[in-house]
């Protein structure tokens, strides 16, 4: 994903990649990275070629191994600034607020039994707009 775009498919991500092998060799080896990344995790689910979700995915686990090497002292370059630009960007924390509260408003009871019911329906709603870990907190507080 590309913050102000749609998506970048696998197409565009190696044209990029072999792009910046001479101007950003960094840059093209954390998108050799991420490509090789997006292709293992389709190859385990089902033997399939990578499609766009695949990509978010691997983005999503590079970031986080990323940041965990950061938290450990390990210098990780441009790594986070590249894989991040392959993330949505998420709803503010007022934003996510606002929608679950509208969202609360309209059920005919607050109760917590009702928690997986409006959480699938963010997630139906809003997919990757939502942190779903700050979503969650905030139906379990309203609910409860």
């Amino acid at each position: 994903y590309y913050r102000d775009r749609k998506t970048m498919n696998i197409k565009e991500l190696r044209k990029t990649m072999m792009l910046a092998k001479k101007s950003d060799p960094e840059k093209s080896l954390i998108l050799g990275m991420l490509l090789d990344a997006a292709q293992k995790l389709a190859k385990s689910d089902g033997n399939r070629a990578p499609e766009e979700k695949d990509l978010l995915a691997a983005a999503k686990r590079e970031l986080k191994m990323a940041h965990q090497s950061i938290d450990a002292g390990i210098d990780v370059g441009n790594t986070v600034s590249i894989l991040e630009t392959f993330i949505p960007k998420t709803k503010s924390v007022a934003e996510t607020q606002i929608i679950v509260d509208a969202l609360i408003a309209e059920l005919p009871e607050k109760n917590p039994n009702l928690m997986g019911k409006v959480m699938g329906s963010l997630k139906k709603e809003y997919g990757d707009e939502l942190d779903m870990g700050i979503a969650s907190k905030m139906v379990k507080d309203a609910l409860c």
